[in-house]
């Protein structure tokens, strides 16, 4: 191997690592909207508490004292 080929193939192998790398510190952005937790909350039968509790539905749990 000639240094020609080792310095191209370290320069190839340093631009795959900056790519990687920049790509996986990007931010991700969130799943579902409060407005979206809120519609799937209602569809279920819940009650949205995101205003209280940021992103919590409210289920009542059955409870033991009902037939």
């Amino acid at each position: 191997m000639t240094s020609r080929e080792i310095l191209l193939g370290a320069l190839l192998a340093a631009c795959a690592c900056g790519l990687f790398s920049a790509c996986s510190s990007m931010p991700q952005g969130p799943t579902y909207t409060d407005a979206e937790l809120r519609a799937i909350c209602e569809r279920r039968g819940g009650w949205w508490r995101g205003d209280l509790i940021a992103g919590y539905c409210e289920y009542q749990s059955p409870s033991a004292g009902f037939p």
